[in-house]
C-alpha cells in the first residue's frame, strides 16, 4: 500500500515538474446518477428464480430478491493533453471509477474490509483508457497509440464523448488524418487483440499450441466529404477485419478442452450522410458486412435514419427509425450464415428499451462478493439494439435554462422462435430448440424528462418512463408463459463538463 501511494506521489511530482517545460491542458467530465427501476422482472410478484422457466432458456427474467432495483453511479473522466511543441501533442484519457460498474457502495472485495461508517476504495480505481500521440505534418496528422474511434451516427463506432455515454470505441492505431479541401482521407491500422502470446496461439501450459495466432486487426480507410456552405457531409468507412485462426484456445472460460482453429475475415462498408435544409436535418447510416466468421458466411446490414425539425426557437421534433437484423432459425446444429447485427450500446432510443438489460439485474453486478471476478460482472446497461425494427419520436421544448421533452418508442422483432426450429436467444447468445411460437411485438415505451442547464459546465436531469412489454417477452420456451406487466423507471442525473 505504501509503495502504491509513493508511486502516485512521485508521478504527481514528475508531471508537475514536466509541465513547467511543456504546456499541459486539462478537460474532462464528472457525473453521478440515481436509478430506480420498478418491476424489472416484468412480474411484480417475481422476486425469486423460477427454475423451470429459467431452464427453458427463453426470455424469462429472474427475480433478484426484490421487485425493484435502486442504484447510484459515480464516474469521473479526465483528459490531460501535453503540448510538446506546435507539431506534437500527447493526449490521454483517464477514468476514475467506471462508467458501467461505478456503483455507490461497491468493491470492498472482502467482508472484513467493509467499514459501515466509511466508503473506501480497494485496489486501483484509476485507469488509463486512452493514450496516443499526434504528429502534425504537411500531408496530415499521424496518430499512434490507443485512440478513439468514431464514424457517422455512432451505430457501429462511437467514441463515447457524450456526458452520459457508457461505452467507448477504442483501438490501438497507426492512423493518418489527412484533409484536402472538402475531402478527408484517413487510412489506418487498428489492433484489438494480440492473442495469448506474440509467437502464435499457445494456450496455458502444458497444453501444446495449435497452428495460427490470436491477433485481431482492422485495415481501414475512411473517406469523407464536407461542404459547410451546403450543410452537407457524407462518406464511407471501409474496414477489412482479419482475425487469426485461434482467438483463445480455451474459449475465454478456462476449459481444458482444445478448440478447433477458426478465425474471421470480413468487410464492413459503413455508409453515412447528413444534410440540413434550413430548420430540417436529415441523416442516415447503413453499415453493410460481408465475409466469413469461423468459416460461416457473415452477410448483413443495418439501417439507422434520423430526422430533426426545429419547429420554432423553442420547439424541436426528432424522429428516428431503423432496423437491426436478428439471427434466423435453423434445424441443424450450427447455422450456415450469420446475419445478426448489434448496434453500439451508446445509440440509445429511450430510458428503458435498448438501455437497461433487465435480465442482468439479478446477476453479479459488483465485486462485493470476494468470489466474483471482474470478468464475471454483468452490465445492467448491456442492451443494444438488435433483432428489431424501431420507430422513435422525441418532442422537446426549450427555455433559457430549462428543457422539457417527451419520448416515444415502438419496436418489433425481426426473427422469432417457431416450433420445430432452433431459435437464437439474443440475450444468452445461443441457439435453443423451440417448443412453441413467439410474437414479434417487443412493446412500446413513453418517457418524459426535464433538464436544467445551470451554465455551460453544469446540468441537472430527471427522466422517468413507462415500458409496456410486448408479447415477445411472454415466450419462456416452456408450457408456462412469462408475465409481462409494466416497467416503471426514473433516473436523476448531475453532470459537469470542464
Amino acid at each position: 500500500m505504501r509503495q502504491k501511494y509513493f508511486l502516485i506521489f512521485a508521478s504527481v511530482l514528475f508531471f508537475s515538474h514536466f509541465s513547467e517545460a511543456l504546456e499541459l491542458d486539462w478537460s474532462g467530465q464528472f457525473r453521478t446518477e440515481a436509478h430506480y427501476v420498478l418491476n424489472y422482472a416484468l412480474d411484480s410478484s417475481n422476486i425469486a428464480v423460477n427454475a423451470a422457466q429459467e431452464a427453458g432458456k427463453g426470455y424469462y427474467i429472474s427475480g433478484g430478491g426484490s421487485n425493484k432495483a435502486t442504484f447510484q453511479t459515480l464516474f469521473l473522466k479526465l483528459r490531460p493533453k501535453i503540448i510538446v511543441n506546435d507539431n506534437i501533442y500527447l493526449k490521454s484519457e483517464w477514468w476514475v471509477s467506471d462508467p458501467i460498474y461505478g456503483f455507490f457502495g461497491s468493491v470492498p472485495y472482502t467482508v472484513d474490509q467493509r467499514q459501515y461508517y466509511s466508503t473506501q476504495s480497494r485496489g486501483s480505481l484509476i485507469s488509463a483508457q486512452r493514450l496516443w500521440a499526434e504528429f502534425l505534418s504537411d500531408i496530415g496528422t499521424f496518430q499512434v497509440g490507443r485512440a478513439p474511434l468514431h464514424w457517422g451516427l455512432g451505430v457501429v463506432w462511437s467514441q463515447g464523448d457524450g456526458l452520459w455515454d457508457r461505452y467507448e470505441s477504442t483501438g490501438d492505431v497507426i492512423r493518418l488524418v489527412s484533409k484536402f479541401g472538402s475531402f478527408s482521407f484517413n487510412p489506418a491500422l487498428i489492433k484489438y487483440s494480440q492473442g495469448n502470446n506474440i509467437g502464435g496461439a499457445a494456450g496455458v501450459l502444458p497444453y501444446a499450441p495449435v497452428a495460427g495466432d490470436g491477433t485481431v486487426m482492422d485495415y481501414s480507410l475512411m473517406l469523407k466529404y464536407e461542404n459547410p456552405d451546403e450543410d452537407f457531409e457524407g462518406g464511407v468507412y471501409f474496414v477489412k477485419r482479419i482475425a487469426g485462426s485461434v482467438q483463445d484456445r480455451f474459449l475465454g472460460i478456462g476449459t481444458t478442452a482444445a478448440q478447433t482453429a477458426v478465425g474471421m475475415n470480413f468487410n464492413i462498408w459503413d455508409l453515412y450522410a447528413q444534410k440540413k435544409f434550413s430548420r430540417i436535418k436529415l441523416a442516415g447510416e447503413v453499415p453493410i458486412t460481408s465475409g466469413q466468421i469461423a468459416g460461416i458466411e457473415y452477410s448483413s446490414y443495418a439501417i439507422a435514419l434520423e430526422a430533426g425539425w426545429k419547429i420554432t426557437d423553442s420547439w424541436d421534433l426528432a424522429l428516428r427509425a431503423g432496423q437491426a437484423p436478428g439471427q434466423q432459425n435453423i434445424t441443424t446444429a450450427a447455422p450456415d450464415k450469420y446475419k445478426i447485427f448489434y448496434f453500439n450500446p451508446n445509440y440509445r432510443l429511450g430510458l428503458i428499451m435498448f438501455n437497461y438489460q433487465l435480465a442482468n439485474f439479478q446477476g453479479p453486478n459488483t465485486q462485493n462478493n470476494p468470489a466474483t471476478a471482474a470478468d464475471a460482472l454483468l452490465s445492467p446497461f448491456d442492451n443494444p439494439i438488435t433483432n428489431a425494427n424501431y420507430v422513435n419520436m422525441d418532442l422537446a421544448f426549450h427555455l433559457s435554462r430549462w428543457s422539457f421533452h417527451s419520448n416515444w418508442t415502438f419496436a418489433q422483432a425481426k426473427d422469432v422462435a417457431a416450433p420445430g426450429y432452433n431459435f437464437y436467444n439474443t440475450w444468452k447468445k445461443l441457439y435453443v430448440p423451440a417448443i412453441g411460437s413467439q410474437s414479434r411485438a417487443l412493446g412500446w415505451e413513453m418517457d418524459y424528462g426535464a433538464m436544467f442547464q445551470w451554465d455551460e459546465a453544469f446540468q441537472f436531469k430527471f427522466d422517468f418512463g413507462f415500458f409496456f412489454p410486448g408479447a415477445f417477452y411472454k415466450f419462456s420456451n416452456t408450457a408456462t408463459e412469462n408475465t409481462t406487466s409494466t416497467v416503471i423507471a426514473g433516473v436523476a442525473k448531475v453532470g459537469l463538463t470542464f
